[in-house]
């Protein structure tokens, strides 16, 4: 089960650790709640491809999440 964590300070705006299924969120990183919640998202579609063992390098999975981000923008 993964867990998220808030951290007031950082240098990432978030960051998931595969091994212990673990996500910190850095909130002074963050403009608005709504990045927050951007935030928690983009490293929730990191667990989710760790825990269906989706075989990509790092640029990859993040390539994904971006285009998943934006993916309503593109379509339309």
């Amino acid at each position: 089960m993964v867990t998220v964590d808030f951290k007031v300070t950082g240098d990432d705006r978030g960051v998931y650790y595969q091994e212990s299924e673990r996500s910190v969120i850095f909130l002074n990183r963050h403009e608005s709640l709504d990045d927050i919640y951007k935030t928690i998202t983009h490293e929730m579609i990191h667990h989710c491809i760790n825990e269906f063992k989706i075989s990509m390098d790092e640029d990859q999975e993040e390539a994904l999440i971006y285009q998943m981000a934006w993916a309503e923008f593109s379509i339309a």
